[in-house]
């Protein structure tokens, strides 16, 4: 009794610190050549950094060194959170730091494969399947896993890459969920590591000037276990966060330009409101806590302040490159430091455990008694009077019973009790029927509001685009007016010159007298000083004649160039014109549109208020209906469970061998995977292992045929 108590005890809810560690990287080739220098100088108690440059020491659980091994890290960091979530805590483990700090070596490793150099989430699939393996045969467990993205403010789904848009949910029963993931069900350690190479293979990775291989996204690798006690059937849920986010960038290192530089934007606006969430959480004053700035912190909602065991790995550069980084992760994980976490285990108790807490309630009521009556025996026995209590209503063993009920009455009783629950199940399935209608109804209310306000939207887009394409056309006509007048004005005076030049000619090559052909040559022979003076004279205006012919040359090939660019004119008017006329016709069909989504909007609102006055009416009618049709159930996965039993016998191996209850592994690519049914969607038949001694066959390993 004493172990039940306290196993009680420690599932009750408490609080409880993050965990946060610190872990050192070496330095790499770009911070050797920068200078070399190490900014920090690490305690010897092994939970404090010293920063000289700010003399200021920040104190940890526990700080790693460049030369720690993955296996320290995950024995003190994250082991323990997988321990809690094998008893039925939440569980979250994240690491955070600058890019290229080493966070993804951290949490996957360079090879998930590779026993030395795995990371911390291919360690925690051989722990929880060696918890399995080590519980109770009375035990039965269901795990299912889950891997997504959040890359530029999108939710992306990496098991079914179709899914990029994912919607965060909260309930009462579920908390804060991610709706429409893909959830797979797993029954051994190779089905997870094949989930891990396809997230990874369809993950966003970029190369940067920091980093070969950095993270463009914020990875979340979920993970639900389900156990089930077969005695008392009673039922705990544990849920694992594992996170390795994306590393805060500073653009003038990084040399992020284009969509590099966009990621790094939403990279650093998540993580500012992350660090925004924590200041709030730690500070006394505040009132509000933000969690809904960001995908990532409303993810990680219970992890921060809520229902989790966290532990925070901060990976931070020893390098005095990169001291400014550094000494604001180490600020980061000192405030993270000071949250605290209300634990609690996810325990649902089922109607025969209900029965067997009641039987034994009973069972020690009653020994309490005889042991009361015991000590009033020999009370008596000894001359010593014993206390009257008169509030005691409950009868001592030996005292008289109360009179029986008649049977009549009782029957009678009993029937109207069962038709009052007949009733009352009516009833809660009318309120449960009017609420589910009320909510369709106000979820068509929202997109019907949506789809009013992008009509809108593209409504008012448009107009604006008309209006636009109103003043080009304004301009290009403006400007076609200024090109004809000065076509005009060209033509007039082309017309001139070819005038002067006709004269010229004329004048120039005007055919002599014969008189003058007489005349000439005696005035030659009489002298031949006056002949060459003629010719003196002629030269300037042979030379006007040729520069005018050149003119002439130049206004043609302009005239030619002025008429070609105002027919492309009058093309392009003609095509701005056919354009205005096609928005004119748009615009009328959205204003139809958006008419159509008013006359909705409008009918919806009358409806959603006349279901709200009719559950109104019926709430005030019967409030215990509404307390009962309160707690309606998650949806959950229409899949059937089929346990696979441990113990002797708990695989039985088929010809092939494969075991079976669990799905065949996929061969080929990451990409191949990724495109097939199995890794995208759940399995239809979700394993559940029981606990017991070491008995799971090993995943068998596809051996291709030798040709």
């Amino acid at each position: 009794m004493e172990t039940q108590i306290l196993q009680m005890a420690s599932e009750d809810p408490h609080e409880e610190s993050i965990k946060v560690c610190c872990r050192f990287r070496p330095q790499n080739q770009l911070e050797k050549e920068q200078s070399g220098k190490i900014c920090i100088t690490l305690g010897d108690d092994i939970t404090s950094v010293y920063v000289p440059t700010i003399d200021t020491s920040f104190v940890y659980d526990r700080v790693f060194g460049s030369e720690s091994t993955q296996k320290e890290v995950y024995d003190y960091a994250a082991k323990p959170i997988i321990n809690g979530v094998l008893r039925g805590f939440n569980g979250t483990v994240f690491a955070y730091g600058q890019t290229s700090s080493g966070k993804t070596h951290t949490m996957e490793g360079p090879d998930i494969e590779d026993e030395v150099q795995m990371g911390v989430i291919p360690r925690m699939v051989w722990s929880i399947f060696d918890g399995i393996d080590h519980a109770a045969d009375y035990i039965e467990f269901v795990v299912k896993v889950a891997i997504v993205e959040i890359y530029n403010e999108r939710i992306r789904d990496l098991l079914d890459p179709k899914k990029d848009n994912l919607k965060i949910h909260e309930d009462k029963a579920r908390g804060v969920f991610i709706g429409e993931v893909t959830e797979t069900y797993v029954g051994s350690e190779q089905e997870i590591f094949d989930m891990m190479k396809v997230g990874k293979y369809n993950r966003s990775v970029a190369e940067t000037n920091l980093n070969e291989h950095s993270s463009r996204s914020h990875l979340i690798f979920m993970m639900t276990i389900e156990q089930k006690n077969l005695h008392d059937r009673s039922l705990k849920v544990g849920k694992l966060h594992l996170v390795d986010l994306a590393g805060s960038e500073k653009v003038a290192k990084t040399g992020a330009s284009g969509e590099r530089l966009d990621e790094a934007k939403n990279i650093n606006r998540s993580l500012s409101a992350l660090g925004n969430v924590i200041n709030a959480l730690t500070d006394r004053k505040s009132t509000h806590v933000p969690y809904r700035d960001s995908k990532l912190s409303r993810v990680l909602q219970e992890s921060l302040g809520g229902n989790a065991k966290t532990s925070l790995i901060i990976t931070c550069s020893p390098s005095y490159f990169n001291e400014q980084e550094t000494i604001s992760t180490l600020r980061f994980g000192q405030r993270a430091k000071m949250i605290k976490n209300v634990v609690k285990v996810n325990h649902e108790r089922s109607v025969e455990e209900l029965k067997l807490l009641l039987q034994r309630r009973d069972q020690i009521v009653g020994d309490l008694r005889h042991r009361v009556s015991l000590l009033e025996q020999l009370l008596r026995s000894n001359g010593i009077p014993v206390p009257e209590d008169k509030g005691l209503s409950l009868p001592l063993p030996g005292t008289a019973s109360p009179a029986p009920v008649d049977e009549a009455e009782k029957t009678e009783l009993e029937e109207q009790l069962q038709e009052l629950r007949s009733k009352l199940k009516e009833k809660s399935d009318e309120f449960c029927e009017a609420s589910k209608e009320k909510d369709d109804l106000l979820s068509q209310l929202q997109l019907a509001q949506n789809e009013q306000r992008r009509l809108s939207m593209e409504a008012k887009n448009a107009k604006e685009e008309v209006e636009n394409m109103d003043y080009e056309r304004q301009e290009q006509a403006s400007e076609l007016a200024k090109l004809q007048n000065e076509k005009t004005a060209l033509e007039s005076e082309l017309e001139a010159l070819s005038k002067n030049y006709t004269n010229l000619f004329q004048e120039k090559a005007g055919t002599p007298t014969n008189r003058e052909r007489e005349r000439e040559p005696a005035m030659c022979s009489r002298s031949r000083a006056p002949c060459l003076e003629d010719k003196d004279a002629d030269r300037p205006l042979k030379k006007k004649v040729s520069q005018l012919d050149k003119n002439l040359e130049s206004l043609t090939v302009m005239y030619h160039k002025l008429v070609a660019q105002n027919s492309g004119l009058k093309v392009e008017v003609t095509e701005n014109d056919n354009k205005i006329k096609r928005k004119d016709l748009r615009i009328q069909q959205l204003e139809s549109n958006l008419r159509e989504a008013k006359q909705k909007y409008t009918k919806l609102m009358t409806q959603c208020a006349n279901l709200t006055a009719m559950i109104d009416v019926r709430g005030r009618k019967n409030c215990v209906c509404g307390a009962s049709g309160g707690n309606s159930q998650a949806r959950r996965s229409p899949a059937v469970v089929r346990p696979l039993r441990g113990g002797v016998s708990a695989r039985v191996e088929t010809g092939l061998g494969d075991p079976v209850g669990t799905p065949k592994a996929t061969s080929g690519s990451p990409s191949e995977r990724a495109d097939s049914p199995k890794a995208s969607s759940p399995t239809s038949s979700p394993v559940s292992l029981r606990g017991g001694t070491k008995s799971r066959a090993k995943a068998p390993v596809y051996d291709p045929p030798s040709r």
